[in-house]
């Protein structure tokens, strides 16, 4: 069942690539941590069940107002409180530190950024899901890495 959350998690994410603007990409997103927050429960996946359920929120209020630097700030004191408390090796820190960059990046509110972000983050994951063993989570990644290669050159290389 993991698994298959993890498939749904994946496609939503993947559709988010694709946003003309923060708000789409947004969207799409906060339905994919949905799912990835309940895949990485099941998993056994602390700090990413963890993150991904805060990260759903954090889209959720971005959805509604376009940026706002005490509010990301306080989502960062947040993301590293949970890495404190979730803390058990190197690994527990990955989905931290991808959500502390991605929060930042958010605030920028320019769907160019958003990609490169996401490229960042989706290197951090997969070493992520490697380690909890989140199969369709390694197999989204590594799609995640190619599809914003492709969105990058796609609609930002050619501006």
């Amino acid at each position: 069942m993991a698994q298959f959350l993890g498939l749904i998690y994946a496609l939503f994410l993947l559709l988010s690539l694709f946003g003309k603007n923060t708000k789409q990409i947004l969207f799409m997103q906060t339905i994919s941590f949905l799912f990835k927050t309940i895949h990485y429960y099941l998993l056994g996946g602390l700090s990413g069940f963890v993150t991904s359920f805060i990260s759903m929120i954090r889209n959720l209020i971005f959805y509604r107002i376009k940026e706002n630097y005490i509010i990301s700030i306080c989502f960062i004191f947040v993301y590293i409180l949970i890495g404190i408390i979730t803390f058990n090796t190197f690994f527990s820190l990955l989905p931290v530190i991808a959500t502390i960059v991605y929060t930042i990046i958010i605030n920028y509110n320019n769907p160019k950024y958003l990609r490169y972000g996401m490229f960042l983050t989706s290197i951090t994951w997969l070493i992520y899901n490697i380690y909890i063993n989140s199969y369709s989570g390694i197999f989204i990644q590594i799609v995640m890495i190619i599809t914003n290669i492709v969105a990058i050159i796609k609609l930002d290389k050619k501006k």
